[in-house]
């Protein structure tokens, strides 16, 4: 017990200390940082997929408006036999 009292006493141990709780306080921030860059990654991602789905169904209901199955196809200078 006297040995920890002395620790605590002395100022190398004071100051390796506090170093420790610095180095213990930036790794919490990177890995906070890090998970939430991951979870914004992900929304992203998941954004960017659920605008494609919405642009296919928009892109599919105007073929159904504006086509018609009987209509020729518009010349575009290709032959085809």
């Amino acid at each position: 017990m006297s040995v920890l009292l002395g620790l605590i006493a002395s100022p190398l141990a004071r100051g390796a200390a506090l170093v420790l709780v610095v180095l213990a306080a930036l790794g919490g921030l990177y890995l906070k940082g890090r998970m939430e860059g991951r979870a914004a990654c992900l929304a992203e991602g998941e954004r960017d997929v659920l605008e494609t789905i919405s642009r296919a169904d928009r892109a599919r209901a105007a073929a159904e408006r504006d086509g018609d199955a009987g209509r020729l196809r518009e010349d575009d200078s290709f032959r085809r036999d």
